[in-house]
């Protein structure tokens, strides 16, 4: 008999724990629904601040499992924003992933849609193709009149190969220059390893200006300013485009 009754006891006690444990699963993901409809909404807000349009709704996500002991200690492993076809300041980028880590906010005032927001350190990565890129290019040092929309850009050989048509007296031809996307002081722009055309002999003269040109052209990608403060880091070349990194401390994500 009292084996029966130690054994039934067992059994309740199993019950209640699974249904414990239940509850709390339940309540742990309420909280973080709850969580993540309050930084999708401030997402909008600041985004449209920031005059950044995009497709479908904002993709926010609160990693850690549960979540209730990053609530109660006030800070958030990682928070994950990510956005299709955004367009920032009228430039068109493929995606752009913002990964917030280490960020702090009040408990009830998460939860109530009050206070701010604060990640310690933000990093972000867009995609953009070729040609979204191609509107960007802004290029010095050749001969006025040249046309961005005209420039050939594409990757041969993990290198930048830009064709640029030109004509000096009557002779036309297209200048080739190639080289590697370098970001220097936040700015985007082709570091020149050589500049050729598709022509086999050429007169002296225009040998001469070629060279003048290699040592004249600049060319650089005007970025627009992301959000969140994000500055560029680096940019990573593709067959179909750029991929840009960028960084940023101490963001409010939150009453920006």
């Amino acid at each position: 008999m009292a084996a029966r009754r130690g054994a039934k006891i067992g059994i309740v006690l199993v019950v209640l724990a699974v249904i414990l444990v239940g509850a709390f699963f339940l309540v742990d993901r309420i909280a973080a629904s709850a969580a993540d409809d309050r930084i999708t909404q401030e997402t909008k807000t600041q985004l449209a601040a920031n005059n950044v349009k995009y497709e479908g709704e904002p993709d926010v996500e609160i990693t850690g499992f549960p979540f209730l002991t990053q609530v109660i200690a006030g800070e958030y492993k990682k928070i994950t924003i990510s956005l299709t076809k955004p367009q920032v300041n009228n430039v068109k980028l493929d995606t752009l992933t913002v990964e917030a880590r280490s960020v702090k906010a009040d408990a009830q005032d998460l939860m109530n849609g009050k206070g701010d927001v604060v990640a310690g350190v933000v990093a972000g990565n867009a995609t953009m193709s070729w040609d979204n890129v191609r509107p960007l290019l802004e290029v010095a040092g050749l001969p006025s009149g040249v046309d961005p929309s005209n420039v050939d850009l594409k990757v041969v050989d993990n290198k930048i190969e830009m064709r640029v048509p030109l004509a000096f007296n009557g002779l036309k031809l297209t200048m080739i220059a190639k080289g590697a996307m370098v970001v220097e002081t936040g700015k985007v722009r082709l570091k020149l390893e050589s500049v050729t055309t598709d022509k086999g002999d050429l007169p002296a003269q225009v040998n001469n200006l070629i060279k003048q040109y290699q040592s004249r052209l600049q060319v650089t990608v005007k970025l627009p300013g992301l959000p969140y403060n994000l500055v560029v880091n680096s940019v990573t070349t593709t067959d179909t485009g750029l991929q840009v990194t960028a960084s940023a401390a101490d963001v409010k994500l939150t009453g920006q």
